[in-house]
């Protein structure tokens, strides 16, 4: 029996979406261009320039050519130490404010970097997201210049750096156009599907023989005809005879 159910809720369930299946897609190519819409004109751009630094410790440094697995797990271990410092240091990101001349907090800046390591190596890097291009440049290009030199005052025996110049950002990070519309689509078509389905499941009025069936799980042995118009015929008779 709950097989059955199954089966006729299954049934059911793809019976709405080919009956609605038009009706689906223009809600979800509807909710694409709203998505898309969304996405130009409320999400702000982000743009990301990058500043990319190598640390190692005095020792190593001042050896090259004894550079021991230890030193090399020391600089590791002083790259994860400047990005905690970096993340932490009102100090250090002021000094980078005054660097790019810029009207930013500190708060402001923290929430604009995002930092973290190339997995076992000695680099680790500091990625600026601005709301235009040449301000992510300018954080960055002031973190190239600033970290270098600060972080050696604090963080004891490391030397780092820059690895990389940062690079002016051609193309934005955020939003990505074509994800949101897609996301935009598929959430349109699921909630379609779902409102149709359930129009479909919580209507209780019985249309066909098959309906009636269902409910009372009994076979119709009788069916009284309709016979159209005879109550609209009966109603304009009778407004004849009254006037």
């Amino acid at each position: 029996m709950e097989n059955n159910e199954n089966r006729s809720n299954l049934q059911k369930f793809f019976g709405v979406v080919l009956d609605k299946f038009v009706y689906i897609l223009a809600i979800g190519a509807a909710a694409a261009v709203a998505a898309a819409l969304i996405t130009v004109f409320l999400i702000p751009p982000k743009y990301s320039s990058v500043a990319k630094f190598y640390v190692n410790n005095n020792k190593a440094s001042s050896s090259q050519s004894e550079v021991s697995q230890q030193d090399i797990n020391a600089s590791q271990s002083l790259a994860e130490t400047s990005i905690v410092y970096i993340r932490n240091s009102g100090k250090l990101i002021q000094a980078v404010i005054d660097e790019a001349d810029s009207d930013l907090t500190v708060a402001q800046v923290k929430k604009m970097i995002t930092t973290g390591t190339y997995s076992g190596t000695e680099f680790f890097y500091v990625s600026v997201s601005a709301s235009t291009p040449e301000e992510a440049l300018t954080l960055a290009e002031a973190f190239d210049k600033v970290i270098p030199e600060k972080i050696p005052e604090t963080v004891m025996g490391a030397v780092l750096k820059s690895a990389d110049d940062p690079r002016l950002p051609v193309d934005q990070d955020s939003p990505n156009l074509a994800v949101n519309a897609v996301i935009g689509a598929v959430l349109g078509i699921v909630v379609a599907i779902v409102i149709f389905f359930l129009r479909v499941a919580l209507d209780n009025t019985v249309y066909t023989e098959e309906d009636l069936e269902d409910i009372a799980e009994h076979p119709v042995i009788g069916v009284i005809p309709t016979i159209a118009g005879t109550a609209d015929t009966a109603a304009k008779k009778k407004r004849k005879e009254e006037a």
